[in-house]
């Protein structure tokens, strides 16, 4: 969903994937696979890739997309808290790119997230993180779309009793990753881009999730309303290709 534009010289900045072995916290659409895999391409590395999510629907056509790019691609269909099939200390670089806010949607999962990722990486290894930042700690009218959308779907899964992203501040993750064990940790915040059309398909996603279970809210009105406000915001943005959002990136090494 999210492009790394103006923060992609801050991540890759003393790089190489070059005979390393990857760890990807979050597969997704396979948008930082796809990043990753350019950036193999262009360079010539030799990379080993593993890459990690609890949904695995996308897998065979990231398989396809990237196919002989890497010299070894495993797709696993795993929780990040639960790292079991990654022996200690094996992997060079973990890149955890907008992960973590979906992972802690059930409170405290992040930390054993983080555990897990120490432990698998060698001494020496680097992680790199990409988050949101909490919409509590921007000046939405800055990111009219990105703040109008967040606090629609975060309502309307209250009201389904749906877990949700919970955004992390860097100075909180900042903190766990001492806590874990990191060290040398930087940061940087950024402004970045939301693909307009995966964010409205998933906003759109959101009310029709609402409108299969309206009986469970007992409340006509109050789905009616939230609908309303979904379609309005989804038509008000239909013509945008891309939306700001504000970001950052955490650097790491054990």
């Amino acid at each position: 969903m999210y492009k790394i534009v103006t923060a992609e010289k801050f991540l890759w900045e003393g790089l190489n994937l070059d005979g390393k072995q990857v760890l990807e916290g979050g597969t997704s659409w396979g948008n930082t696979i796809d990043l990753i895999a350019s950036k193999v391409r262009e360079n010539g590395w030799k990379t080993n890739l593993i890459s990690v999510d609890i949904d695995d629907s996308h897998f065979n056509e990231i398989e396809n997309r990237v196919k002989g790019t890497f010299q070894d691609l495993s797709l696993r269909k795993a929780d990040l808290s639960d790292l079991s099939f990654v022996s200690s200390e094996t992997i060079d670089i973990i890149i955890c790119n907008y992960t973590l806010a979906s992972v802690n949607q059930f409170p405290l999962r992040a930390i054993k997230v983080l555990k897990e990722f120490y432990r698998v990486l060698k001494v020496g290894g680097k992680l790199l993180i990409t988050e949101e930042m909490p919409i509590w700690s921007v000046d939405s009218n800055e990111y009219e779309y990105w703040s109008k959308r967040l606090r629609i779907i975060k309502s309307i899964s209250v009201l389904k009793a749906m877990a949700y992203f919970n955004e992390i501040h860097p100075k909180d993750l900042e903190e766990a990753l001492t806590i874990v064990g990191f060290n040398h940790l930087q940061w940087q915040e950024f402004k970045e881009k939301i693909d307009a059309e995966l964010a409205t398909r998933f906003l759109d996603k959101r009310k029709q999730t609402l409108i299969k279970g309206r009986d469970d809210i007992h409340n006509q009105q109050l789905t009616n309303g939230f609908v309303e406000v979904t379609e309005k915001l989804i038509k008000e943005f239909e013509n945008a290709k891309e939306f700001s959002a504000p970001a950052y990136i955490m650097k790491c090494i054990k």
